[in-house]
């Protein structure tokens, strides 16, 4: 069984991601864990205030986090277990993925204003740290079943050998239609690089339904952009590797230029030394 780390907040957007988690959960027979990080409180002043116990801050955590995973396996029917922790959130979810078998980590995310805010410093964080898939939800995207997927790439690396196995798992149980999205800079042509790339991606997504789509734009993060306001898909995926496009997409170069305004979970599959 397939086991989906939520970390909790208890804010709108983390109950959200736990809702989409719920019902992927429901149709990949998978269990959840609830995960929370929590600080203590320090003194910012030399103002006396009554400072909460540590036993009585994690006591309502733990509270919360009890209260939470109860109502997802009733209402779901979902095995639904959870766990609490003091520390830094990122750094406590890279060390569950190291004790235990995690096979996706799912998140959520704050609107708007601008990419950086919108995934925001701790999301970011696990992408970087952890070696498994991470799925990022939007604060107000419902679960939809997955019927078309865009894996945007540039096809400038090596693919392991099972990076694409959770999405090629997810395509097959929604029977969903796979576009691997290339942006082409306007009036670039294709190098010799992006057609050894195609070719591999050919046989790696052979006996799945995709399709390759080139779209032309002066910038890929508005080409990505582009894309996904005409097509709407259900999920984007794209590809954390260490000096690679996706990095690329997540510097501080980009930031303003991408806009990812949209309602649209995305899957971040990691391909790390």
């Amino acid at each position: 069984m397939q086991t989906f780390l939520v970390p909790v907040d208890f804010s709108p957007a983390s109950n959200n991601a736990v809702l989409y988690a719920a019902n992927l959960a429901k149709v990949l027979d998978a269990r959840i864990l609830l995960f929370h990080a929590y600080m203590l409180p320090t003194p910012v002043s030399e103002v006396p205030y009554v400072m909460i116990s540590a036993d009585s801050l994690k006591h309502e955590n733990e509270e919360l986090i009890k209260k939470s995973a109860a109502q997802i396996a009733s209402q779901f029917q979902v095995e639904t277990i959870w766990e609490v922790r003091i520390g830094i959130a990122s750094d406590e979810i890279k060390s569950i993925t190291r004790e235990q078998t995690i096979d996706l980590v799912i998140m959520g995310m704050k609107g708007a204003g601008g990419f950086e805010k919108i995934i925001g410093s701790t999301t970011t964080n696990v992408i970087n740290k952890v070696r498994i898939p991470v799925l990022i939800i939007p604060h107000d995207a419902g679960y939809t079943p997955l019927s078309k997927i865009a894996y945007a790439s540039d096809f400038s690396y090596k693919k392991s050998f099972h990076l694409f196995d959770p999405l090629l798992n997810l395509a097959n149980k929604f029977k969903a239609v796979i576009s691997i999205i290339h942006i082409q800079l306007t009036h670039a042509g294709e190098s010799a690089a992006i057609l050894m790339g195609k070719k591999e991606l050919e046989s790696t997504f052979d006996g799945h339904e995709h399709r390759f789509v080139t779209v032309e734009e002066k910038s890929v993060t508005g080409g990505i952009n582009s894309y996904l306001q005409k097509n709407s898909p259900n999920l984007l995926v794209m590809v954390a590797h260490k000096h690679d496009f996706f990095e690329r997409i997540f510097s501080k170069n980009h930031t303003k230029a991408m806009s990812y305004e949209t309602h649209i979970p995305m899957l971040v599959l990691q391909d790390k030394d």
